[in-house]
């Protein structure tokens, strides 16, 4: 058996994302690999999940904090967003203080703190996953305890077109890997 060899394509489901809440990626299944290729398949797949950790972090992170994110992704509502504009109560309600305050009514931003905190991110890798770890990302584990929303939740949700990104990332840079390794 040669290093090039390429099994059948299926999909099979993968894991990126955090402790708690792994978002599973479509990506190919290579079939079975050999005992004596086993140490080179490892070793690319590591590199191709740690360049998808670092895809993430530089093309998704920003857009968790966008409305149409928000909207694609079904965040929770927030006080006052199905009101009326003009009316008294959403001029009193979260949303329309926000808005009123720092001009904008995004869901997990209020002074930008936090989307600035999660700029750097620890990026680690193993054979079977990546992840992306945000230490500025804590706060949105602080929460009312009557509120039903969930900001962790909520910035680690993969949309479709996310999860179909990610797994062509990882596919297309775990065929470069293993394309390098055959010729080594």
């Amino acid at each position: 058996m040669t290093k090039s060899y390429r099994p059948p394509t299926t999909l099979a489901r993968r894991r990126f994302g955090s402790r708690r809440g792994y978002a599973a990626i479509a990506i190919r299944d290579r079939g079975p690999i050999g005992r004596g290729l086993k140490r080179e398949f490892n070793a690319a797949s590591k590199i191709a999940w740690h360049r998808t950790a670092v895809h993430f972090h530089a093309e998704f992170r920003d857009r968790r904090f966008e409305e149409d994110h928000q909207r694609a992704a079904g965040f929770a509502l927030r006080k006052g967003q199905g009101m009326a504009k003009g009316s008294k109560a959403y001029r009193r309600s979260y949303t329309g203080r926000k808005e009123s305050r720092f001009g904008h009514t995004r869901a997990l931003e209020l002074t930008g703190e936090t989307r600035r905190a999660v700029r750097s991110a620890s990026i680690s890798s193993t054979s079977n996953r990546g992840r992306a770890a945000y230490r500025g990302a804590s706060k949105f584990s602080f929460r009312h305890p009557k509120s039903r929303i969930r900001m962790q939740d909520e910035f680690r949700r993969l949309i479709d077109s996310e999860i179909r990104t990610l797994g062509e990332v990882y596919d297309r840079e775990l065929d470069k890997e293993w394309d390098d390794a055959a010729r080594d």
